[in-house]
This record gives structure tokens, sequence and C-alpha cells, in this order.
């Protein structure tokens, strides 16, 4: 009776060890492990384990020295690292676009530039777009320079046409100043004759702050 437990015992042990993952990886039966395991592990495994053997070869690992098994928990190592890797790769860009999104907040909050004017001029045998524009400092301390840029949009939010805006000179808090701005015109830009013969009550203006320094040293962007 003893001698036909232990043989039992002994079965079982053979049976539990003979899984396809538990022999040693070889090249020249590696096709049909791989078909042997296929049908012992789900789909998922199948082609973590599959590229597990890719990595660790390319990565010049003795694989023959490794079984199945131990090359899928190696990509299942991998598998949780880079999972790891990927959410604090998401958190830091949560926390980035938070941090972006607060600093345009307050640029916006700080400074109003808006374009009440637009017309046309001749120079020098030179043409030109005008502007008149008013800027309000809502800030409680005084603006040394802002820069940022103005959108011209037609009333379906189609771009016509961005300028940069520069204006580095004074402008206390709590205040509001005009400046008078003009661009080149180019005949031959469809952009230049569209903002050209299009009225501004025909248009939508849109304010891009970019950059504040303010009289204390201190800067917003």
């Amino acid at each position: 009776m003893m001698k036909k437990i232990t043989f039992l015992i002994v079965l079982i042990f053979i049976i539990s060890c003979s899984s396809p993952l538990d022999k040693k990886f070889n090249e020249n039966t590696s096709k049909e492990d791989l078909m042997k395991i296929q049908s012992k592990i789900d789909s998922t495994q199948f082609y973590l384990l599959a590229g597990s053997m890719l990595r660790l070869k390319l990565q010049d690992n003795k694989i023959e020295n490794m079984t199945y098994r131990e090359i899928l928990e190696q990509g299942e190592k991998w598998k949780v690292e880079e999972e790891k890797r990927q959410e604090e790769l998401k958190r830091l860009a949560e926390k980035a676009r938070k941090e972006q999104d607060e600093r345009t907040r307050l640029l916006s909050e700080s400074i109003i530039v808006s374009c009440f004017e637009k017309g046309f001029t001749k120079y020098n045998y030179e043409d030109y777009i005008t502007y008149k524009f008013v800027i309000k400092n809502k800030s409680v301390k005084n603006i040394r320079a802002v820069k940022g840029s103005i959108t011209f949009m037609n009333l379906f939010d189609q771009e016509i046409k961005t300028l940069n805006l520069v204006y580095d000179e004074s402008i206390k808090a709590n205040s509001t100043v005009n400046y008078n701005a003009q661009t080149d015109y180019n005949q031959f830009k469809d952009s230049d004759k569209a903002l050209k013969n299009k009225d501004l009550k025909d248009m939508k203006v849109k304010w891009n702050p970019e950059k504040i320094i303010f009289e204390d040293g201190t800067t917003l962007e």
C-alpha cells in the first residue's frame, strides 16, 4: 500500500513538472515548444513570452539557460516596470498640464490686449496694415514689458493671420494704455489680403499672452 502511495506521489510530481513551460529554451525545438505552450496559457501571456524571448536575445542574454517559465516571469517583471513607468509619465504630464493651465490663467487674468481699430496706409511707397490696441494691466504690480500674439479669425474661428506683439513700456497697476502698431502689407499673400479687406467687426480677435515682466523683476510666463 505504501509503495502505491509513493508511486502516485512520484507520478503526480512528474506530471506537474512536465509542463512545456518548465522546459529549457532550445532554438532547435522552440517552434514545437511554443505550439505546446500556446495551448496552456492565454494569448496575452503567450505574446508576452514571445516578446520577452526576442528582448532577451537582443540583449545578448543566454536564454538557453532559462526555462520558458523563467522567460515569461522576466517578461511579467518588465511589464510591471513598464506599467509603473507609464503611470509616472502620466502623473508628470498631468502635473505639467495643470501647472501650464495655472500659468495661462494667471497670464490671462493679469493682462488683456484688444484691437479696437484696423486700417491701411501707404508711406514712402510702402503699404502697411495699421492697428490700434488697448492694453489693460489687471494685476496689482506695474508691468515693465509684455509679450504675446494676436490672432485674427473669421466668424467661423478660422485663422486669418497671427501677429507677434511686444510692448516694452511701463504699464501701471490697474491701468490701461493705447498702443499703435503696423505690419508690412504683401499684396501677394492671401492672409494679408484677407486681413486688409475684412472689417474688424467681421472678425474675432484673440489675445494669446506669453510672458509678462514686472517692474519688481518677477516674471509670469
